[in-house]
């Protein structure tokens, strides 16, 4: 029987896949060229997490072009059998969600723990359905009410990760400057009453950062690291930018997310400080 990959083990095969190719200096074609049902197209699939692989086929690649050994098992070893949750494949638009946001969404889904900075918003795991809907309106892409609608529900179903069977551990910041910008009074407080809520979650910690912190509290773009079950001493890291999250894979990037977040934790308040500010700017606006 075949296994699913969870969405990070999937990434992780594509990429020591593509790895082992370019140290060989293969091109996709050389590799594939004579196995039978194999193509350069459904390779570069595989390499870049676009199609899953199942054991049988793994081994007839490997025995194809020789990988052997510790290499050879370290490679089997990524075809775990922690089932892939791509749960909005069942949504009636799931055709419109993009490849990229797919991705961020099958990992988003095997995650465990999720660190996240929003400079100028309320984090979208906690945004109440009037709040998502102002900001997804006020993007760069200027989208349709129906895409207003289809994005919103995205984010509302996502939100269940922090309350089902095996919830994310949440550690989400997001600059003062959320509270100060203008909008919809009565969706503002909405919102704050909504993430005080969530705030008391066992599984989540929200804090502020706030402007008192100067440019030491300042990152400058929004930013994502998830952590996994199968992966615990790296992550995946996204950054967010015109258009979307860009995905930052490497050892190296996650390091770098790992100490602007230690920057963001001594410049922020406290949980509980976090939840004081928002009673008080809740008062303010009552």
């Amino acid at each position: 029987m075949s296994r699913d990959l969870s969405a990070i083990r999937q990434i992780r095969l594509g990429e020591e896949l593509r790895a082992w190719r370019l140290e060989n200096n293969k091109t996709l074609a050389d590799v594939t060229a004579g196995l039978k049902g194999w193509s350069a197209g459904r390779l570069s699939r595989i390499e870049r997490a676009l199609q899953p692989i199942t054991a049988i086929d793994l081994a007839t690649l490997l025995d194809h072009v020789g990988i052997t050994g510790q290499e050879r098992e370290d490679l089997e070893g990524l075809l775990g059998d922690a089932p892939a949750r791509q749960w909005w494949r069942t949504l009636d638009f799931a055709n419109s969600i993009t490849a990229a946001f797919s991705e961020y969404l099958a990992l988003e889904a095997d995650a465990s723990q999720m660190l996240n900075y929003f400079p100028s918003a309320f984090p979208g795991l906690v945004q109440t359905e009037g709040y998502a809907k102002e900001m997804i309106a006020a993007g760069l892409s200027a989208p349709n009410d129906e895409q207003i609608e289809t994005a919103t529900e995205v984010r509302m179903l996502r939100q269940r990760r922090l309350t089902k069977d095996s919830a994310l551990n949440l550690d989400a910041y997001f600059g003062e400057v959320a509270l100060l910008v203008a909008g919809d009074r009565n969706v503002l407080i909405d919102q704050i009453r909504h993430t005080i809520k969530v705030a008391q979650y066992p599984n989540v910690s929200i804090r502020i950062v706030p402007l008192s912190a100067g440019r030491q509290g300042i990152l400058t773009s929004g930013l994502t690291l998830m952590r996994f079950p199968d992966d615990p001493e790296d992550g995946f890291v996204f950054i967010e930018a015109v258009g979307g999250m860009l995905p930052r894979r490497t050892g190296r990037d996650v390091r770098r997310a790992e100490r602007a977040f230690a920057r963001l934790q001594r410049c922020a308040l406290s949980p509980e400080e976090t939840i004081a500010a928002l009673e008080r700017k809740l008062e303010e606006l009552t």
